[in-house]
């Protein structure tokens, strides 16, 4: 299981990477495009569309390898044992959001079928659709570190992505 979870991250670091790089070309060739006279107009649909993946992957990245912001001073204050309680009750809380987000972004993907990008005859619903994937991999994820809390003694879990499940 870890295994495959190991080649599960490499990928999604993989696609999140060649996502980032795809929305940022397209968007400097569509303002070279736009600057020489000749405005590709699809291009800002298609960054539009990769930009709303990448964020899911680039977050899931994120929280897998501890690089998010944030703000602990008062937390650090605290005994460890309230530390980790505290920050147990706020991955589960994180956990919620993320069900729920999962929840609305299925009818969301849903009722965008119809609606197409402005310069495609592609539907919406590709962009949208990146809201619950995207929540369903942060759940995996937070769920892993969920766990990874309360087995510590900190309330803390391994950095870098070195103890994947």
């Amino acid at each position: 299981m870890k295994k495959a979870y190991y080649y599960f991250s490499k990928a999604e670091e993989f696609i999140a990477c060649a996502l980032l790089v795809a929305v940022v070309s397209l968007v400097f060739i569509s303002a070279v495009f736009r600057t020489i006279g000749q405005p590709l107009n699809w291009a800002t649909d298609v960054a539009q569309l990769l930009f709303a993946w990448s964020i899911f992957f680039v977050v899931d990245l994120s929280m897998r390898e501890k690089s998010l912001i944030k703000v602990d001073m008062l937390l650090e204050k605290l005994p460890v044992r309230v530390r980790k309680y505290i920050q147990i009750i706020w991955q589960v809380i994180i956990i919620i959001f993320l069900i729920s987000l999962i929840a609305y972004g299925i009818p969301l993907c849903i009722n965008s079928v119809d609606r197409k990008f402005t310069n495609m005859n592609l539907s919406y619903s590709w962009a949208t659709a990146s809201v619950p994937v995207g929540s369903i991999l942060l759940v995996i994820t937070s769920i892993i570190n969920l766990v990874k809390m309360i087995r510590s003694e900190d309330g803390t879990y391994a950095e870098g992505g070195k103890d994947l499940c």
